[in-house]
C-alpha cells in the first residue's frame, strides 16, 4: 500500500510524491526505476491528448535522477472521484488511483 499526492495545475505543471508504507527490502528490477527507498518524488510539465485519454509527463526534476528529461506517457480515466493512471508501456504493469479531495 502506498500514499501520496499528485498535483496538476491549470497551466500544465505537475508534481508527484508517493511513499510506500511498507517498502520491499529490495526494489524489484523493472524497465524503469521510479522510486528510491520506497519514496518517489518528481515534478515537471504535462500535455494531455483528450482523444487518446493519455497525457505525457515531461520530468524536469526527480529523486531518481535518471528520470530527469524523460517523457513518460500515461493513460488515464476518471471513475467517480478517482483519477486512474496507468503506464502506456506494454512492459510495465502498474496502476495508480488518485482520489480527488
Amino acid at each position: 500500500m502506498a500514499a501520496g499526492l499528485a498535483v496538476f495545475t491549470r497551466d500544465g505543471h505537475m508534481s508527484v510524491q508517493v511513499m510506500e508504507r511498507n517498502p520491499p527490502a529490495q526494489t524489484p528490477a523493472g524497465p524503469e526505476q521510479y522510486s528510491q527507498g520506497g519514496y518517489e518524488a518528481s515534478f515537471g510539465t504535462y500535455a494531455i491528448d483528450d482523444s487518446a485519454h493519455t497525457f505525457t509527463f515531461h520530468v524536469e526534476g526527480a529523486l531518481v535522477r535518471t528520470l530527469i528529461g524523460k517523457d513518460l506517457p500515461r493513460a488515464f480515466e476518471f471513475s467517480a472521484k478517482q483519477l486512474i493512471v496507468k503506464s502506456t508501456r506494454p512492459d510495465e504493469h502498474w496502476r495508480v488511483a488518485w482520489e480527488h479531495y
